[in-house]
């Protein structure tokens, strides 16, 4: 009637630090180089995508400040009635405005820069890549007065539309 109940010894310290020391390893090789792999992929895949938006954007920063040099000599030929003389402002020699330049914008006559035109009637901006974009496959982009964009210096496979949006 009396039972007599003997309690299990306890485990040998050494069962439990082993135990433990498996349950708390961390990762093992494979796991770190799979995971690894997994990064490099994505990487691959999403830096070229990156790098294209970043270049788009700074391709619009240069329309835009295309935009804005060709507003400049619209309003002082409504003026002056000629281009003869004109000169862009040092704010819209680059773009972007501050910083490295990612292209430079001059005035075009007979596919060469000029400092001052001589064209009474007609223009052409141009805005050069620079530094970062220098390697663009778009190449220059350009304005004249008639509103007409085209791509100067591109790669063959560059289209107008895709690299001057609206154009």
């Amino acid at each position: 009637m009396n039972e007599l109940r003997v309690a299990a010894p306890p485990p040998h310290p050494a069962r439990i630090t082993r135990r433990h020391a498996r349950g708390a390893r961390g990762f093992t090789l494979i796991e770190l180089m799979v995971t690894c792999a997994i990064v490099a992929v994505l990487a691959g895949i999403a830096y070229p995508s990156y790098a294209e938006y970043v270049r788009q954007g700074r391709r619009a920063d240069a329309q835009r400040a295309l935009e804005e040099a060709s507003q400049f000599l619209r309003r002082r030929y409504s003026s002056m009635d000629t281009h003869v003389g004109a000169t862009l402002p040092p704010a819209l020699t680059q773009s972007p405005r501050e910083g490295s330049p990612a292209y430079t914008l001059t005035l075009v006559e007979n596919g060469q820069a000029v400092g001052v035109a001589t064209q009474a009637h007609t223009y052409t901006l141009r805005a050069v890549r620079a530094g970062a974009m220098a390697a663009d496959r778009c190449g220059d982009l350009e304005l004249d007065h008639t509103g007409a964009r085209a791509l100067r210096n591109a790669a063959a496979n560059a289209v107008l539309a895709d690299c001057f949006r609206g154009g």
